[in-house]
Protein backbone atom coordinates (compact mmCIF):
# COMPACT_ATOMS: atom_id res chain seq x y z
CA UNK A 1 0.00 0.00 0.00
CA UNK A 2 1.38 3.55 -1.17
CA UNK A 3 1.73 6.37 1.15
CA UNK A 4 -0.28 9.56 -0.24
CA UNK A 5 0.00 12.89 1.42
CA UNK A 6 0.83 16.84 0.24
CA UNK A 7 3.60 17.14 2.30
CA UNK A 8 7.36 16.46 0.27
CA UNK A 9 8.06 13.32 2.06
CA UNK A 10 4.49 11.95 2.12
CA UNK A 11 4.31 9.75 -1.06
CA UNK A 12 5.84 6.49 -2.87
CA UNK A 13 7.79 8.58 -5.04
CA UNK A 14 10.01 11.04 -2.47
CA UNK A 15 10.41 7.84 -0.59
CA UNK A 16 11.87 5.69 -3.18
CA UNK A 17 13.90 9.07 -4.22
CA UNK A 18 15.31 9.48 -0.73
CA UNK A 19 16.40 5.98 -0.68
CA UNK A 20 18.31 6.37 -3.90
CA UNK A 21 19.65 9.70 -3.18
CA UNK A 22 21.88 8.23 0.00
CA UNK A 23 25.08 7.34 -2.22
CA UNK A 24 25.09 10.84 -3.79
CA UNK A 25 23.26 13.56 -2.63
CA UNK A 26 23.88 16.43 -4.74
CA UNK A 27 23.61 14.68 -7.99
CA UNK A 28 20.91 12.67 -7.19
CA UNK A 29 19.01 15.99 -6.46
CA UNK A 30 20.56 17.94 -9.60
CA UNK A 31 19.04 14.65 -11.73
CA UNK A 32 15.66 14.88 -10.05
CA UNK A 33 15.55 18.78 -10.65
CA UNK A 34 16.97 18.60 -13.83
CA UNK A 35 14.31 16.19 -15.29
CA UNK A 36 11.81 19.34 -14.62
CA UNK A 37 13.67 21.83 -15.94
CA UNK A 38 15.23 20.57 -18.72
CA UNK A 39 11.85 18.77 -20.31
CA UNK A 40 10.28 21.27 -23.30
CA UNK A 41 7.64 23.75 -21.55
CA UNK A 42 4.46 21.50 -23.36
CA UNK A 43 5.83 18.33 -21.98
CA UNK A 44 3.72 16.42 -19.35
CA UNK A 45 5.32 15.76 -16.22
CA UNK A 46 4.74 12.41 -14.87
CA UNK A 47 3.30 12.17 -11.21
CA UNK A 48 6.74 10.15 -10.21
CA UNK A 49 9.19 12.96 -11.24
CA UNK A 50 6.84 15.29 -9.40
CA UNK A 51 7.04 13.93 -6.42
CA UNK A 52 11.22 13.53 -6.45
CA UNK A 53 11.85 17.01 -7.11
CA UNK A 54 9.10 18.18 -4.58
CA UNK A 55 11.26 15.93 -2.46
CA UNK A 56 14.67 17.02 -4.16
CA UNK A 57 13.50 20.59 -3.24
CA UNK A 58 12.66 19.76 0.28
CA UNK A 59 16.57 18.89 1.20
CA UNK A 60 17.78 21.47 -0.57
CA UNK A 61 15.80 24.00 1.60
CA UNK A 62 16.58 22.12 4.56
CA UNK A 63 20.44 21.92 3.63
CA UNK A 64 20.25 25.47 3.94
CA UNK A 65 18.50 25.43 7.17
CA UNK A 66 15.01 26.75 5.94
CA UNK A 67 12.32 24.11 6.93
CA UNK A 68 11.73 21.71 10.07
CA UNK A 69 14.30 18.93 10.45
CA UNK A 70 12.50 17.76 13.30
CA UNK A 71 9.50 17.26 11.51
CA UNK A 72 11.09 14.97 9.23
CA UNK A 73 12.25 11.10 9.21
CA UNK A 74 16.14 10.48 10.86
CA UNK A 75 17.03 9.43 7.38
CA UNK A 76 16.10 12.68 5.54
CA UNK A 77 17.83 14.49 8.55
CA UNK A 78 21.00 12.23 8.17
CA UNK A 79 20.78 13.07 4.18
CA UNK A 80 20.31 17.28 5.09
CA UNK A 81 23.23 16.94 6.94
CA UNK A 82 25.67 15.43 4.36
CA UNK A 83 23.82 17.43 1.79
CA UNK A 84 24.66 20.92 3.43
CA UNK A 85 23.70 24.14 1.53
CA UNK A 86 23.91 23.95 -1.89
CA UNK A 87 23.75 27.19 -4.59
CA UNK A 88 23.58 26.06 -7.65
CA UNK A 89 20.88 22.99 -5.96
CA UNK A 90 18.86 26.04 -4.90
CA UNK A 91 18.89 28.25 -7.64
CA UNK A 92 17.75 24.68 -9.88
CA UNK A 93 15.25 23.89 -7.28
CA UNK A 94 13.52 27.60 -7.55
CA UNK A 95 13.15 27.31 -11.25
CA UNK A 96 11.55 23.80 -10.99
CA UNK A 97 8.79 24.11 -8.54
CA UNK A 98 6.55 26.73 -10.78
CA UNK A 99 6.29 23.49 -13.65
CA UNK A 100 5.26 21.35 -10.77
CA UNK A 101 2.59 23.66 -9.96
CA UNK A 102 1.15 23.75 -13.50
CA UNK A 103 -1.83 21.98 -13.92
CA UNK A 104 -1.49 21.63 -17.75
CA UNK A 105 1.31 19.96 -18.02
CA UNK A 106 1.58 18.23 -14.44
CA UNK A 107 0.86 15.29 -13.25
CA UNK A 108 1.25 15.70 -9.23
CA UNK A 109 -0.54 19.61 -9.43
CA UNK A 110 -3.52 17.66 -11.61
CA UNK A 111 -3.69 15.38 -8.60
CA UNK A 112 -3.83 17.69 -5.98
CA UNK A 113 -5.80 20.53 -7.34
CA UNK A 114 -8.62 20.85 -4.91
CA UNK A 115 -6.18 19.99 -1.87
CA UNK A 116 -5.97 23.36 -0.03
CA UNK A 117 -2.46 22.75 1.07
CA UNK A 118 -0.66 21.00 -1.57
CA UNK A 119 0.04 24.76 -3.57
CA UNK A 120 0.42 26.84 -0.39
CA UNK A 121 3.17 24.13 0.36
CA UNK A 122 5.10 24.28 -3.32
CA UNK A 123 4.38 28.22 -2.76
CA UNK A 124 5.98 28.25 0.87
CA UNK A 125 9.00 25.87 -0.40
CA UNK A 126 9.65 28.75 -3.12
CA UNK A 127 9.47 30.93 -0.78
CA UNK A 128 12.02 29.12 1.85
CA UNK A 129 14.04 28.42 -1.16
CA UNK A 130 14.29 31.91 -2.47
CA UNK A 131 14.88 33.50 1.10
CA UNK A 132 17.90 31.56 1.80
CA UNK A 133 19.41 33.07 -1.10
CA UNK A 134 19.33 36.69 0.58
Amino acid sequence: MGTWGSGPFENDGAADFVTNARAMPAPSIAQALLSITQSAADDYLDVDDGQAAVAAAELVALGFGYGKLDDVAPDVRRLVKTLGPNEDLRVLAIRALPRILDLETSELAGLWEDDDEFEPGIRDLIARLTEAGD
